[in-house]
């Protein structure tokens, strides 16, 4: 779910803003941006971001002013790593905002939501799995792609309730009747989405995927 600024507190909106700065400066920092000037990663990184505004833009709404759409961005972290993931949300919210000619100030309350909390699921899963499960293809796909974007979606829903309480954009009724059931539908939706994409990436071009070491999950099993 998007918020749109005119809809949020000031305070809210500021404090967000200033903590994604904050993790994008890290990001920044973090990242291999070098790897952008190799012309056959810069373009799946930049082919990526343009199939996530497009995932983004297929939407369903919520309220008139919000929409609730799948985000795709697990794949986007096993594929990039972390820093790469959250420079890809930035460039598509902030594109995604020019385009349609709205304002820049719910940017990091939206990026926090749609893009920290997945990418750190994401990440905490895979450490998880990589130190303490069997390194196999099987737990690879399941957790660190099914489950992880399950999961994602599922606390990005939960997490746009509560700014939809804290903002009193909506009641807490209305979110157990109207918002909460389908919540399962998302996270099986957004698992499905993102394991089958990762299954068929390790499968066929796992040079594509950071994340996934042939020799770890595949040879002398």
């Amino acid at each position: 779910m998007d918020f749109p600024a005119e809809l949020m507190p000031t305070g809210l909106l500021w404090l967000t803003n200033v903590l994604f700065a904050a993790l994008f400066l890290v990001t920044v920092r973090r990242a291999p941006l070098a790897r952008l000037r190799i012309n056959r990663f810069s373009h799946l990184f930049f082919a990526s971001c343009v199939a996530l505004l497009l995932l983004w833009n297929t939407r369903a709404g919520v309220l008139p002013a919000l929409n609730f759409h799948l985000l795709g961005v697990t794949a986007v972290t096993l594929m990039f790593g972390w820093p790469l993931a959250l420079l890809a949300v930035a460039l598509v919210l902030a594109g995604g905002a020019l385009y349609a000619g709205e304002s820049f100030a719910a940017l990091g309350l939206n990026a926090l939501l749609m893009g920290g909390i997945p990418v750190l699921v994401t990440s905490v899963l895979l450490y998880f799995a990589q130190r303490r499960l069997p390194h196999n293809f099987f737990v690879y796909v399941y957790v660190n792609a099914f489950l992880a974007a399950g999961l994602s979606v599922l606390l990005y829903g939960l997490a746009g309730a509560g700014v939809m309480l804290a903002s009193d954009i909506s009641s807490a009724g209305w979110l157990r009747y109207q918002y909460y059931p389908y919540l399962p539908m998302v996270f099986f939706a957004e698992a499905f989405l993102n394991g089958m994409l990762m299954t068929a990436l390790v499968a066929l071009r796992p040079a594509w995927v950071c994340s996934f070491d042939d020799e770890l999950y595949l040879h002398n099993k």
